[in-house]
């Protein structure tokens, strides 16, 4: 019986000074993942959750387009001249890319 005391102290103690410290010093990186849009992103206005829109204009027209967000849960909607081409709700993991194809 005392040996058994003893033994639940001694783990009491430890698990009030193991974590004392565990992540002092230590410096995390912010996470991100990263949408790809792909495919005729010329004029395109992508709706992320119920942010501004961001538009996709550029030069050819045809080029991917990254843009860095958050990892979670994501409703993504992208419109051409008014119309939704894309409504699609991804699950973005820390790091992880995303294709989203536009027509």
């Amino acid at each position: 019986m005392l040996f058994r005391n003893i033994i639940y102290l001694g783990l009491a103690l430890l698990m009030l000074c193991g974590g004392c410290g565990l992540h002092e010093g230590v410096v995390l990186k912010e996470s991100k993942s990263t949408l790809w849009f792909t495919g005729n992103t010329q004029d395109a206005l992508v709706y992320i959750d119920d942010l501004a829109p961001i538009s996709l204009n550029n030069s050819s027209g045809s080029n991917p387009v990254h843009y860095k967000i958050s990892p979670g849960r994501h409703s993504i909607v992208v419109k051409k001249s008014g119309k939704e081409v894309v409504n699609r709700n991804v699950l973005l993991g820390s790091g992880i890319t995303k294709e989203i194809q536009i027509p």
